[in-house]
């Protein structure tokens, strides 16, 4: 038992640096880069899609919320949601 209560610890802190930078952000989309893959929000901030997300829904004036994770100082979107 003190063994899985020391591991569980030390997980949680292992993790806890990784969840400091992830976050999710509502706006509406004032730049669609498809090249890049790269959104702008009515913010300013700037969030790059990987390959892995399908973006076929994005366009310019949609409101969405976008789940991101910061890596070295940029915003990279791992998912995102169209608002109505």
């Amino acid at each position: 038992m003190k063994k899985t209560v020391i591991a569980l610890a030390i997980a949680a802190i292992a993790v806890s640096p990784l969840a400091a930078g992830a976050g999710e952000k509502e706006g509406k989309i004032t730049k669609w880069e498809t090249t890049t893959r790269t959104v702008t929000l009515d913010d300013g901030r700037t969030y790059q899609f990987n390959e892995t997300v399908k973006t076929e829904q994005i366009k310019e004036g949609a409101r969405v919320k976008v789940t991101y994770a910061e890596k070295d100082g940029k915003y990279q979107a791992t998912k995102y949601e169209i608002l109505r």
